[in-house]
């Protein structure tokens, strides 16, 4: 899928990720089926060093950061790290770059844009550094033709880490387990001090693994051609963190399916292959571009699972499913993308299809997947993803809602125990007792969790617009009817919850709103992110007791508010590709300015935020070509 960009690598974990490329080359037959869409798992084993430099003058004719990533030697990424982040992608094509003893040297092929829709420019950076007792000094070269970056001879210094330090390590015990952290409410564990201004976010790592730009950056069918420098669309998902090891999953159009050209988009747009082709050539394109291109109109995408070890960015494993995916090529998707959910030895990930899978978190190995798939992709055109991003983990039940259904299943082995309609799931504990409530149709149901057993059911006009726009807190639920479209308002209203039944507790004031009202919950206040505003009320009355406006930079598309402590984690705006950051406490106001991280980014879009894990004092951020680490610690 990337024979060339930021995520490129020249040891035997590329060659076996080309050898799987091959096999799914061609679609299935009969009597091959079974093989190509059997899971396939890669281990990494090889060494895995980062080579960290200053550059005395960067793509910018400044002094810049460079971080160079090698697996067995050879390069596995690198990441020029930007003053000022956004979507500025440089990919790599081809690498000779080798770490031999005493020395770092060969040349980096490039390929960059200067904005959407221009010929592609191709450029190279020329290393010669010694390396002596880790440290690294030498000259280099950086020539990128005729782009809006600067071509520079320089000097560049820097350390060479082969193993991880314990400044790095991340403790094994801290976790962000799912969408919604590790005890489902946004809220980060206990961390050591952090830094009062994200500005001040020391840079770790890059994933070596290439992980696809999320959909507010993705390519279009109204504008594919910008497949020529991002890249496919890989889905909406987020990273989660437990053991030490950060998981991720996306999808890649599958390879083994080929593109669906009699499409209006393409065919608007090319009167025939002779068109397309020098269409390719004006715009610089090479082999891997026009295949981005063509993959957008691939029907179905192969799932990725993948680990990382939470102190270097190196791969630990990926698993591959086969043409498990409808493959959803869009920058609007406003259904949910799965998140993956980490218990004990077990990773369990939803996929946009509404499957669910479990992994072993050590080495990868699909343990089971539900439903079974016997490679018909009937179920391609299911693209909504499912209810909730991660499922639910409450004892010895799994439970997981597809297709307006709720299961509860066998967590080892994927079996059934029950079955009862339901769709989004909250979970709540009334006086010890584990119950679910579920939002089925216009129905709001009460079930017991050990057994599906239905305890109320009761007609309701409230909607889950988000994810995380319906909530329990203690016995109260939080949510809202249908947008008034008249005023652009929602009224939050507070049920007071019950053995017996629902009955309404309160109505909040109307708050005005961006497409959907996200709501994190600490202590007994509720915090609704509206319109440039951050609204907070009393859960017991549903009185606003506080509330920030903003003139600029406040809560818009897709906002997200986690807690950190005695701080937020606030997302202004989580839905047109640029993903800035920046801490509040606990009265609202702003610690330092907002932060652009100084890694490509990206964004999900409407209706659930990517979501930005603080573990153990480190952020992990999705960007728009890899997983990025970044410390906070003071």
């Amino acid at each position: 899928m990337f024979g060339f960009c930021c995520g490129f690598r020249a040891s035997m974990l590329g060659l076996l990720f080309v050898l799987l490329l091959a096999m799914l080359d061609s679609p299935a037959r009969a009597n091959d089926g079974d093989a190509a869409l059997t899971p396939v798992t890669f281990v990494s084993d090889e060494s895995y060093a980062i080579a960290r430099l200053d550059l005395s003058s960067g793509l910018t004719g400044t002094p810049q950061k460079l971080f160079v990533a090698l697996r067995d030697g050879r390069l596995a990424n690198l990441w020029f790290v930007m003053p000022i982040g956004g979507d500025q992608r440089v990919n790599v094509e081809k690498s000779s770059l080798t770490l031999i003893p005493n020395a770092l040297k060969g040349t980096v092929h490039l390929r960059t844009a200067v904005g959407r829709e221009r010929p592609i420019i191709a450029g190279m950076v020329t290393f010669d550094l010694a390396v002596n007792n880790g440290r690294i000094s030498g000259s280099y070269e950086l020539d990128m033709g005729k782009s809006n970056y600067k071509s520079e001879k320089g000097t560049a210094t820097g350390m060479l880490s082969q193993t991880a330090s314990t400044t790095d390590a991340v403790s094994p015990q801290a976790s962000w387990a799912s969408f919604g952290g590790s005890k489902g409410d946004m809220s980060a564990q206990s961390q050591s001090t952090l830094v009062e201004d994200l500005a001040q976010a020391r840079p770790v790592w890059r994933s070596e693994t290439h992980v696809p730009t999320a959909y507010g950056n993705a390519p279009d069918s109204r504008y594919f051609i910008r497949a020529l420098i991002t890249g496919n669309g890989g889905g909406g998902s987020s990273p989660v963190v437990a053991a030490g090891m950060v998981f991720m999953s996306y999808y890649v159009p599958s390879e083994s399916v080929p593109p669906s050209l009699k499409n209006p988009f393409w065919e608007r747009t090319y009167k025939d292959d002779a068109a397309f082709q020098k269409q390719m050539a004006d715009m610089n394109a090479n082999a891997q571009e026009i295949n981005w291109v063509l993959s957008h109109f691939r029907p179905v995408a192969d799932d990725h699972i993948v680990a990382i070890d939470a102190a270097t960015g190196a791969t630990k494993w990926r698993t591959v499913l086969p043409r498990r995916s409808p493959n959803l090529q869009t920058h609007k998707h406003r259904g949910t993308s799965g998140v993956p959910l980490v218990s004990g030895d077990t990773v369990y990930v939803p996929n946009l299809g509404s499957r669910l899978y479990a992994l072993d978190a050590a080495t990868g190995k699909v343990k089971w997947e539900r439903p079974a798939f016997d490679g018909s992709m009937k179920e391609q055109g299911i693209n909504d993803g499912p209810p909730n991003p991660s499922p639910i983990l409450i004892g010895d039940l799994l439970i997981w809602a597809r297709g307006g259904q709720l299961y509860g299943l066998d967590p080892t082995t994927g079996e059934e125990n029950w079955k009862t309609p339901g769709g989004y799931t909250l979970r709540w504990n009334s006086k010890g007792k584990e119950r679910l409530v579920t939002f089925a149709g216009r129905s709001l149901v009460c079930l017991d969790a050990a057994t599906g057993k239905t305890i109320w059911n009761q007609e309701t006009d409230l909607a889950v617009h988000a994810p995380l726009s319906a909530v329990i807190a203690g016995d109260v639920l939080m949510a809202a009817p249908p947008l008034n479209k008249q005023d652009g308002t929602f009224r939050f209203r507070g049920l007071q919850l019950s053995e017996s039944g629902v009955k309404e507790r309160w109505q909040a004031a109307p708050f005005a709103t961006d497409e959907n009202m996200p709501i994190t919950i600490v202590g007994d206040r509720a915090h609704l992110l509206g319109k440039q505003t951050i609204h907070v009320i009393e859960i017991a009355s549903g009185k606003t007791v506080a509330e920030r406006k903003f003139t600029s930079h406040g809560p818009g598309s897709n906002a997200w508010l986690g807690v950190v402590g005695e701080r937020f984690l606030f997302l202004p705006e989580g839905q047109h590709g640029t993903a800035q950051l920046g801490f509040l406490d606990r009265d609202l106001k702003s610690l330092g300015s907002l932060w652009l991280p100084t890694n490509t980014d990206t964004t999900a879009y409407n209706s659930q935020p990517v979501v930005y894990p603080i573990v153990d004092g480190r952020l992990f951020v999705r960007g728009g070509d890899g997983i990025y680490c970044y410390d906070l610690r003071k």
